[in-house]
Formats: structure tokens, C-alpha cells, sequence
């Protein structure tokens, strides 16, 4: 799909990655673009920054209320979402990123998971039904065709596959359905002392990927996980010394951090239709430290 037009949420977007993400759907793609984050102020004052047309909202994803609440406004005034950018993280704390496995609490787990992998659950189980019930054309059929088996088209051996891409074409609903993108980590993939929590819910993510593919692939629902090696935001070169800076950028085969922006173009170009078969992957995003 082209994305000139479409709506696009992005989660924890008033600053670092998420900020790019939605900068780069405004500007770049011409999509009408959903700021939220737990702060309103800091919302407002990144539509500010954005040209295009941008949208704030305040939204805490780790409260079912406020989610609930969220929804409700934008499905209001929106009726649809056409691609969800899960990108909401709970803050780095040092204290808590040492700590070993044995060491953590599970208070201190359910914290990280409530907003790294529950809140990205929390918003996908509600914005998945506005991408079920965007208008669409179904071939004659009603919606509530949508959920009857999909009869094949190639009932014999045929030759021409020209001919069997066009046939699939024609008796396959077209239906609108959305992309769903996921940030997730490369600890989640590979593991790495340290950082347990954080792990671990990017891990989840890594999954809740999966299952959407499986379960909404047949509603033209996409879903993608990015896997996020050492990005250098505001936020994390801040709270780090120089030493380990420089000791993060030799972990990747390119010597150097990525750019938000480098994730904020994957981001953008997966929810092209140029990636329209292509579903349920976890992208690795960090220069060749991983190479699965």
C-alpha cells in the first residue's frame, strides 16, 4: 500500500526512535501520523517539530484504562489504523540492568513486562479489530465472508505461473488490512549478561510478532519485530560513560552506533506494499553484530 494518507500509530514517539519513526511516516510518506506517550506536553511538542500532519495523544500502554480510553478517541476520529509501530520501552535503569537473573524481583519484572511486551500486546489486541473492519473490497462478498474458508483456485497442475498469480488475484478477497511493527532488541535473539527484564519482554515481542502473522496473515495483517542492536539516542548516550560507548561501537562489524533514522527507514519501508508477502519476520537492525 502506499502509506500517502494512511493513519499510522506510533507508540512512545514524543522522543528518540519512536520520534524518528513518526517523523520519517509524516514527512517522508505522507501518512497522517498518531504521536502518544505517557506525557501530553512532550507529545504536543514533538508535533511541533514534525511537518505533515501529525496528531498527539497521551496514553500510559501499561494501564488497561488508559488504553481503553486511548482507543476510544482515536477510533473516533480516525474509524481506522492502518499501521501500528509498538515502540513504547520501560526507562533504562542502571541499577536494575546489572542485576542478575536470580537477583531480580518478580515486582521488578512484571514493571519491565507490563510495558515492553504487555503493552505491546495491549495495543495490538485493540487495534486489530479496526484493521478487521476497515472498509475494503471483498469480491462481492460480505464481511462476514471474511471468516469462511478461502477456496482454492488451482483445482489442476498448471504450467503458467503467470496464469496462477493472476487467478489468485481474482478469487482472493482484497482486503484492507495493516502492518503491525514490533521493537524488539538483540538481546532477545542472542542473549547477553545483563538486562534480564528487558530481555525477556523483547523476547515476548519477538513472539506476539509471530502469532499475529499466523493468526491475521489470512486478513492481510502483517506483522513485522525489529531487532534493535546499540541506537544512539539522546536518552542512551547519556547514560552511558565514554568507555562503553566506545566499547559498543566495536561490538558491530561497521564500528560505529546506528542512527534512529536507520530504523525509522526499515520501519517505514516494511510497511510498503513492496513487502506485501513477506510476514511474521524479525528483522536485525545493527549493523552485522547478529547475522542469523
Amino acid at each position: 500500500m502506499s502509506l500517502k494518507g494512511k493513519v499510522v500509530l506510533v507508540t512512545g514517539s514524543s522522543k528518540g526512535i519512536g520520534f524518528e519513526i513518526a517523523r520519517e511516516f509524516a514527512e517522508n510518506k505522507n501518512s497522517n501520523v498518531i504521536l502518544c506517550s505517557r506525557s501530553i506536553g512532550q507529545c504536543d511538542s514533538a508535533v511541533k517539530r514534525i511537518k505533515g500532519s501529525t496528531f498527539s495523544f497521551e496514553v500510559d500502554v501499561a494501564d488497561d484504562s488508559s488504553v481503553e480510553k486511548f482507543i476510544k478517541k482515536i477510533s473516533d476520529k480516525f474509524d481506522r489504523v492502518d499501521v501500528l509501530v509498538n515502540n513504547s520501552g520501560y526507562p533504562y535503569d542502571s541499577l536494575l540492568w546489572n542485576k542478575k537473573p536470580h537477583e531480580v524481583t518478580i515486582s521488578e519484572l512484571e514493571r519491565v513486562l507490563s510495558v515492553d511486551l504487555l503493552g505491546s500486546v495491549r495495543l495490538s489486541r485493540a487495534i486489530i479489530p479496526l484493521m478487521l473492519r476497515s472498509k475494503a473490497t471483498y469480491n462481492g462478498d460480505s464481511p462476514a465472508d471474511l471468516h469462511k474458508p478461502i477456496a482454492n483456485p488451482l483445482n489442476n497442475k498448471i504450467e503458467d505461473t503467470t496464469h496462477v498469480s493472476n487467478s489468485l488475484k481474482k478469487n482472493y478477497p482484497k482486503l484492507r488490512g495493516g502492518v503491525i511493527i514490533t521493537i524488539s532488541s538483540t538481546p532477545a535473539i542472542s542473549g547477553q549478561p545483563g538486562g534480564f527484564p528487558y530481555s525477556i519482554a523483547k523476547a515476548g515481542n519477538i513472539a506476539l510478532t509471530k502469532c499475529i502473522a499466523k493468526e491475521y496473515g489470512q486478513y492481510n495483517i502483517r506483522a513485522y519485530s525489529l531487532a534493535l542492536g546499540n541506537i544512539s539516542t539522546k536518552a542512551t548516550i547519556n547514560s552511558l560513560p565514554e568507555s562503553m560507548i566506545i566499547k559498543a561501537a566495536k561490538e558491530s562489524p561497521m564500528n560505529r552506533w546506528g542512527d534512529p533514522i536507520e530504523v525509522a527507514k526499515v520501519a517505514t519501508s516494511i510497511a510498503e506494499e513492496d513487502f506485501s508477502f513477506a510476514n511474521g519476520n524479525t528483522i536485525v537492525i545493527d549493523g552485522g553484530t547478529i547475522i542469523l
